[in-house]
């Protein structure tokens, strides 16, 4: 069975974000894929650490800067800020690959930027291997729909990047991009860290987001009110002993953020993969 988590959801009153935690924890999820650093900034990591798995809630990443050559100087940070919380993982959730969800809808890296990319990205899955940290990569639609030399940027990321890589796969992002995600995982098996479970009203709509303007994110609903394969997606993380699959949201619908987590939760137990 897969245990759910979140990632992504939190209290727009920081204040409020143990209050909001201990709710989830409540309501059935296991797990956060987000280090405290970022989830609640100020606190101990070690005590904060203690205190959300207290609440049954397993922190389970720290995030990584996508700019690979800046994310090795913060190797030393990010590793003293996992060991502190007892994370084993760190995950980068973008690379020059889908730079426009920063810079804005059409931009894409260039073929050599990504094989730099790959370079500098090896060299980190070292860094941290030595320290005992798993990196992962989290993808969204542009890894699918990119072609370098007729080859999807994901092919070459596989041909390319260490085999150590773990993947933060999102299958919503997947099934936007154009792949079935039950094929995505069945292919990555033995490489998945961890799900983040998205579902979409329109695949193409979230195209255009830009991270930093909630006005382009469209597009997007609760897990199992769209068109992405959840129960499938679901069954084949059973099959694999994948043991979290984490809610991700990236802009309400209709919903608030707590009637779409009860929503997307309940969808998901209803599968009978889910705990």
């Amino acid at each position: 069975m897969v245990k759910a988590g979140i990632v992504g959801f939190l209290p727009e009153d920081k204040s409020e974000v143990w209050d909001f935690f201990e709710w989830c924890a409540g309501l059935g999820y296991q797990a956060i894929d987000m280090d405290l650093s970022y989830a609640a900034p100020g606190t101990d990591l070690t005590q904060s650490a203690s205190r959300l798995r207290n609440l049954g809630l397993e922190p389970l990443t720290m995030g990584c800067p996508g700019d690979f050559f800046l994310a090795e100087k913060q190797v030393a940070d990010i590793v003293k800020k996992a060991h502190a919380q007892g994370i084993k993982r760190v995950t980068a959730y973008s690379s020059s690959i889908s730079k426009s969800i920063h810079e804005g809808y059409g931009v894409r890296g260039t073929y050599d930027e990504m094989m730099r990319d790959f370079e500098n990205r090896n060299r980190l899955i070292e860094l941290f291997s030595q320290e005992g940290l798993t990196f992962c990569y989290h993808n969204h639609y542009h890894e699918f729909i990119t072609l370098y030399h007729g080859v999807t940027a994901f092919d070459h990321m596989l041909y390319h990047v260490d085999p150590r890589l773990k993947f933060d796969l999102d299958v919503g992002w997947v099934t936007s991009g154009g792949f079935n995600p039950v094929e995505v995982l069945k292919r990555l098996e033995g490489r998945i860290a961890c799900v983040h479970v998205k579902d979409f009203y329109d695949l193409k709509k979230p195209w255009k987001m830009v991270e930093k303007d909630p006005a382009s994110k469209e597009g997007f609903t609760a897990v199992g009110t769209g068109v992405v394969d959840i129960p499938g997606v679901l069954k084949e993380l059973d099959r694999q002993g994948v043991e979290y699959a984490c809610v991700e949201q990236d802009i309400m619908r209709n919903l608030n953020p707590r009637e779409a987590l009860t929503m997307s939760y309940l969808a998901m137990k209803e599968s009978g993969f889910v705990v």
